[in-house]
């Protein structure tokens, strides 16, 4: 069973992964405006949990697992290094396959529903 949820962003709790290469991502920027709340949002899926900074990263991971078929993650330059790897590349492996990709799919529909439209995140 999936689950998901959002939290006031925090820098020093939450980490962006999607918006970097770098193995350990970087700090989540909190919101400048004390009015203004910034949300992340998590879907834990399959035993794992995904960390999204802003719904246009749902949307970007949603067009991800909408197709079936992905190309190789290796890069020509970067044979030996882990960390030059796109955040998809890091992904546990078997989860964007079969039923496993339609429960994220599910999940990520989930919090579009709930939380809004991309521009608003």
């Amino acid at each position: 069973m999936s689950k998901v949820w959002r939290e006031i962003a925090d820098p020093k709790k939450h980490v962006d992964f999607m918006s970097t290469r770098n193995e350990g991502g970087i700090p989540i920027v909190a919101s400048r405006d004390n009015l203004i709340e910034k949300w992340v949002y998590f879907a834990n899926v399959c035993d794992f949990t995904f960390q999204f900074s802003s719904l246009d990263q749902v949307v970007e991971c949603k067009e991800y697992f909408s197709n079936s078929v992905h190309p190789s993650t290796k890069e020509r330059g970067h044979d030996l290094e882990h960390y030059w790897h796109p955040w998809y590349a890091k992904l546990p492996k078997g989860i964007n396959k079969g039923s496993k990709r339609e429960k994220v799919i599910k999940s990520l529909n989930e919090i579009i529903g709930k939380w809004g439209s991309p521009q608003q995140g």
